[in-house]
């Protein structure tokens, strides 16, 4: 925010210079809007081609030679990891250069784009300006805002914690993930203007820079269906393929359902042959309202599971049965890049199994029932440990009626 506030203090320097050296001056302002975690420009985006076009029909009734300068600012809605979301907006000035660059070569040397981080600054402009809130829940959220003696972190997690969160997530965070671009230029050429000031019977003042804003068409933002697949690394090293799918439900709860099905053998020697099926229910201490916080942080679950088996190896180990399991389950899910996630988790429970055993011929030849190690065992205790890698998935639909 101070960074971003320094800029536009320099940037109405500049403007006064500009206007005191080259007489009128206008500005046009207006922005160009990205998706959640996205830096490509999307030209059917909260009217990103309306504005585009504007700055092209602007640029073609002005011509070229009147701008002075066109400034861009880049930035990302703060929520998330802090360094992430700094990148990001190095992305977005970086697409917004490459796409002036290529539009309006002529413009390089008049070109300037700052990647500024998080758009705190802009959140706080729509706050103050908001009408719909009680003025005491905004001013909670102002005091959220402007404190800097907490952490970065901090001063997100008490943003998400506060009541009307979501109204300024759905309404305000879409808008503030954007560019905006500042483009200076004369309205009056500097010959044109010695020539009235010498016909006048004295000298005009200097005109006052006039903002020209472009407001962006605000599309209604599209829901977005969210779920996860996952694999648990652990499970993978053993050779145990296994596949999870998760489905947030609400605002802390989901349903996962995973499925572990190695299925291998060598003569008989060798086996490892399972089928498992297993649901859990969690939930999520963190709010997954919105898709940018679903599935992530701290959870605890309830899971029940049933599997069968075959497992063999040499004359060692040979047992095949079939178990049930129930229990507990803690976890921890975290990002680890814009498109996968990483989960750990730890689940105790009640197992209970029953087993049969058996052993091979000398030669290998058959495989021979043993009828006196047939039984029954429960066993309390750890039952489960995933490290799982994590794959989210956005299915952006709209409702009936509208976007909220």
């Amino acid at each position: 925010m101070k960074r971003l506030f320094i800029f536009v203090l320099s940037l109405f320097s500049a403007v006064a210079a500009f206007s005191q050296s080259r007489a009128l001056v206008d500005s046009l302002v207006t922005e160009v809007h990205f998706r959640w975690d996205k830096s490509n420009l999307d030209t059917l985006y909260m009217g990103n081609n309306h504005t585009l076009r504007s700055i092209r029909q602007k640029i073609d009734s002005i011509s070229l030679e009147k701008i002075d300068s066109v400034v861009i600012v880049s930035q990302s809605s703060p929520e998330g990891a802090y360094l992430h979301n700094q990148k990001l907006s190095a992305r977005r000035a970086a697409t917004m250069r490459k796409y002036m660059e290529e539009n309006y070569p002529e413009l390089n040397s008049r070109l300037r784009v700052n990647p500024d981080g998080e758009s705190w600054g802009q959140l706080r402009e729509w706050v103050v300006r908001d009408t719909l809130c009680k003025e005491t829940s905004l001013k909670r959220v102002l005091r959220i805002i402007d404190d800097n003696s907490v952490s970065i972190d901090t001063k997100k997690w008490r943003m998400e914690k506060d009541p009307i969160y979501r109204y300024l997530y759905k309404t305000y965070y879409p808008r503030i993930r954007n560019s905006m671009i500042l483009m200076l230029y004369t309205r009056i050429e500097p010959e044109e203007l010695l020539l009235s000031e010498h016909i006048a019977l004295k000298p005009s003042k200097v005109a006052t820079p006039v903002i020209e804003h472009i407001e962006p068409i605000i599309i209604p933002q599209k829901d977005t269906l969210t779920f996860a697949l996952k694999t648990n690394m652990l499970y993978d090293l053993a050779s145990a393929l296994n596949v999870e799918a998760e489905v947030p439900i609400g605002r802390h709860f989901s349903v996962a359902a995973e499925y572990v099905f190695p299925w291998w053998e060598k003569g008989n020697k060798y086996c490892f042959q399972m089928l498992e099926a297993g649901v859990e229910a969690r939930y999520w201490f963190r709010d997954n309202t919105f898709h940018a916080q679903k599935l992530k942080g701290h959870f605890v679950g309830v899971y029940g599971m049933t599997s069968m088996f075959d497992f063999q190896w040499d004359k060692k180990l040979c047992y095949q049965g079939e178990y049930w399991s129930a229990g507990l389950t803690y976890g921890y899910s975290l990002p680890i890049s814009p498109r996968l996630n990483m989960e750990f988790s730890l689940s105790v429970g009640y197992l209970s199994s029953a087993y049969r055993h058996y052993y091979p011929a000398t030669d290998y030849s058959e495989l021979w029932r043993d009828k006196y190690k047939v039984g029954r065992i429960g066993y309390f205790g750890p039952t489960k440990a995933k490290i799982s890698l994590v794959v989210p998935i956005n299915i952006p639909y709209s409702k009936r009626g509208g976007g909220r």
